[in-house]
């Protein structure tokens, strides 16, 4: 379970506690196709949520199982490295810096972690393939550097190899470090199959290596399938490696490497921009379904962010972390500093700009799949039938935009009904209340804002909207939705309303062709969305969505 203490001064890791709480399970989707949130903390090992509501008191110290004390060892010198972080930089730069180290983002502010989405620079704040590589390939580098200082050792021993041993430890031992989330253990998996390839002198860089990376992924963890962090992940290194193969596979390409220094950093910016502009390319559409919103500037930002990155922050961090135990930490820190600094910089420039992120409507799970497809297709084939999945990805973008959005929601608790009226965009059946459930709606219908039933009457009287003290009625696409306050008000509205939501229980059958989704409906099934047309309305549920699945709590 997951829990928020109002004080946890005198808790340590691994203590045993005792302390009196009010837990809820997870929050159920707010709407069909909506984040599931029981589903990500079924995978997480979290079955319930909630709050401190008295003292804690401290039963023991330590866990008497072995593994348990292991991984309380990994977990206090985690701490211990976030404080002498911490001691060494000021926020924000040391709370940015223990993300990056040891995966502890606790301490970001959220000024610092909006700027950061809003610009596609979250990813540095998760420990991810790029730190992960970053880590493994500064080891790399170092090693194999001095071993080539020594003709002795390079002339007669695989010093490339030796190098790629070394960075798989060192990739290990990072891994430990970031506390091995799954997402660093995916991240472990694809850099220590890149190390493989080096040791059985084999491409590294390959769509073959991605493809076993990603199988065995889905081996240890096949819910990872439906994730965001799986999906861009991989969605971003296949495209990147098939763009790679392309261009390297040209006559050519090995003698155009051949460059002078100047050249080489003009073609290195170029390379980052390129990457920038396929990255963003091919995960926005993931981003979109899963957060509704693009960030324009994210290649703008990642020009500045990822270079210095790659050839400060990190090899700076690395350093830090090996002078750590001799308590010679200062200078590497502040040299990390100051790439954090340059990276803060960049965020909150592009942030300001007018056009950081676009708020937009949730893609369907259909059309992002055929997406899907479209671009494996192009990356996987070598011959002219590539192309075909061009075609594919064009009608998948067809799809998206004759995937019309539900001209109706409803809350599981049916205390907050959501109306889309052609010409006055979103309207919503109370003006205050459901923060949560608003706040979401608004984020999954792409950021627009509401206004309540009662608020659109007043400003535009008209035969749509006819509200008083018993409830609503709201004419859509020819079809009249009626959300009744009482059972009373429900009754009267069966005589001319075509669908009848309400938060109460109503205990009669309307006459005709009348749906009535009330709270016995939603209390089964969760939230609902409603398709209005002339021919009659479509109804979707959270529950019929899910199915009898482990992570579905009963209502």
């Amino acid at each position: 379970m997951r829990l928020v203490l109002s004080s946890a001064s005198t808790i340590g890791i691994g203590d045993r506690i005792r302390m009196r709480a009010r837990l809820r399970p997870p929050s159920a989707p707010v709407a069909p196709g909506a984040f599931d949130f029981q589903r990500d903390a079924f995978f997480r090992g979290i079955g319930a949520v909630g709050f401190a509501v008295g003292p804690v008191s401290v039963l023991g110290r330590g866990s008497a199982r072995w593994d348990g004390r292991a991984w309380e060892a990994v977990d206090g010198i985690r701490d211990a490295v976030t404080r002498r972080i911490r001691a060494g930089l000021s926020d924000p730069a040391g709370s940015i810096a223990a993300a990056m180290l040891v995966g502890d983002r606790a301490g970001i502010d959220e000024p610092t972690a909006a700027a950061f989405r809003q610009t596609g620079l979250a990813h540095l704040l998760a420990i991810s393939g790029l730190h992960m590589g970053l880590v493994a390939g500064t080891v790399f580098a170092v090693v194999r550097v001095a071993l080539a200082a020594c003709p002795a050792i390079a002339l007669g021993r695989p010093i490339k190899k030796w190098a790629a041993v070394a960075a798989f430890a060192a990739a290990g031992l990072y891994l430990l470090l970031a506390g091995a989330p799954v997402p660093t253990q995916r991240a472990f998996l694809m850099t220590g199959l890149v190390l493989g390839a080096v040791l059985l002198d084999r491409e590294a860089v390959s769509l073959h290596m991605v493809a076993w990376a990603a199988a065995a992924v889905l081996l240890m963890a096949p819910e990872s399938l439906t994730g965001p962090s799986f999906q861009l992940s991989f969605a971003a290194v296949t495209a990147l490696v098939a763009v790679w193969e392309v261009k390297s596979g040209r006559p050519g390409f090995r003698r155009s490497r051949r460059f002078g220094a100047v050249r080489w950093v003009l073609l290195y910016l170029l390379g980052v921009v390129a990457t920038s502009v396929v990255a963003s390319l091919v995960t926005s559409p993931i981003v979109t379904h899963h957060f509704q919103q693009v960030p324009v500037m994210g290649a703008v930002a990642n020009v500045v962010a990822v270079p210095v990155t790659a050839f400060v922050t990190m090899p700076a961090g690395v350093a830090s972390l090996v002078a750590m135990p001799f308590g010679l930490e200062a200078g590497p820190l502040t040299l990390m500093g100051w790439g954090i600094d340059a990276t803060l910089w960049a965020a909150n420039a592009a942030s300001d700009g007018p056009l950081t992120a676009i708020g937009v409507a949730a893609l369907g799970t259909g059309p992002l799949a055929v997406l899907a497809l479209g671009g494996l297709w192009l990356a996987i084939w070598r011959t002219a039938i590539r192309w075909l999945g061009v075609a594919i990805v064009g009608g998948a973008g067809i799809w998206s935009v004759l995937d019309r959005p539900p001209d109706a929601l409803i809350s599981a608790d049916g205390k907050l009904s959501a109306v889309h009226v052609e010409g006055q965009g979103w309207l919503v059946s109370q003006e205050r209340g459901s923060g949560f459930v608003r706040d979401a709606w608004r984020r999954w219908w792409g950021g627009s804002p509401e206004a309540s039933f009662r608020q659109a009457d007043q400003a535009e009287p008209s035969e749509r909207f006819a509200c008083d003290g018993l409830g609503c009625v709201v004419q859509v696409n020819g079809m009249i939705l009626a959300v009744p306050a009482s059972p009373e008000a429900a009754i009267e509205d069966c005589g001319y309303a075509d669908l009848i939501v309400t938060g109460v229980h109503f205990r009669r059958s309307c006459p005709g062709s009348v749906i009535v989704i009330d709270r016995s409906d939603l209390r089964r099934n969760g939230a609902h969305a409603v398709w209005l047309s002339a021919n009659g309305a479509r109804i979707r549920s959270v529950g019929a969505d899910r199915g009898d699945r482990p992570w579905v709590t009963a209502h």
